[in-house]
């Protein structure tokens, strides 16, 4: 028969093992949890005033990785609630193309070359040009409205856009996007005034502010 020394020595070593058992298992379920989540992309971004009024500034993003842009925001007004809009000092959001006393921008989808037109009694800006009919490539490209009380959009081929904020419309976006939602180089053409705002962008693996 062991002597009671002999026993708690070995009960002691018992504990000792399953602690470190335990711990062991710890570390390699965090280890595992960090191997897991991946390279995160990098984002670098430049902003260009292209003058205007309101100013238009041209937001470009460069990810290192491949990537989805999920959402957009601009001092906390995100465009998961419906078609940004700027009134000249500050965001919000609207269900319309446009707004009276207000500029509007969102991306519409070309589903071939030709041409987008906007019919409005504001002042239409079209991938770049100021103007109610403009030639383009297929892709997404953005447009905004300033001043407009009543619009529509139509895409080559004769698609309309819907004329109210709709999340699961294929032609529509509130994410005003120039060129694709998936890539890893993305432009953006915002109004601005009033001060410092800040954007908000959130991709599929990541995130990056944007002081505007």
């Amino acid at each position: 028969m062991k002597s009671r020394p002999a026993i708690a020595q070995y009960e002691a070593t018992v504990v000792l093992v399953v602690i470190s058992l335990s711990l062991a298992s710890i570390v390699y379920a965090g280890l595992r949890r960090e191997s897991s989540l991946g390279t995160q992309p990098v984002f670098f971004s430049e902003e260009t005033p292209i003058g205007g009024t309101p100013t238009i500034e041209r937001v470009s993003l460069n990810s290192s990785t491949r990537t989805t842009i999920s959402s957009f925001s601009i001092d906390g007004e995100s465009s998961s609630g419906g078609i940004m809009e700027f009134n000249g000092s500050s965001y919000s959001t609207v269900n319309s193309l446009c707004d009276l006393g207000a500029t509007t921008f969102f991306s519409v989808l070309a589903s071939q070359t030709g041409t987008i037109e906007v019919a409005t009694n504001g002042q239409p800006w079209v991938s770049g040009t100021w103007g109610s009919a403009v030639e383009v490539s297929s892709g997404w490209h953005e447009v905004m409205i300033q001043g407009g009380s009543t619009c529509s959009v139509t895409l080559p081929g004769g698609e309309t856009v819907p004329d109210k904020w709709n999340s699961s419309s294929p032609l529509l976006s509130s994410i005003p996007v120039e060129g694709g939602l998936t890539g890893t180089t993305f432009a953006f053409y915002l109004p601005r005034g009033g001060g410092s705002h800040d954007l908000l962008l959130t991709s599929s693996g990541g995130f990056d502010h944007v002081a505007l």
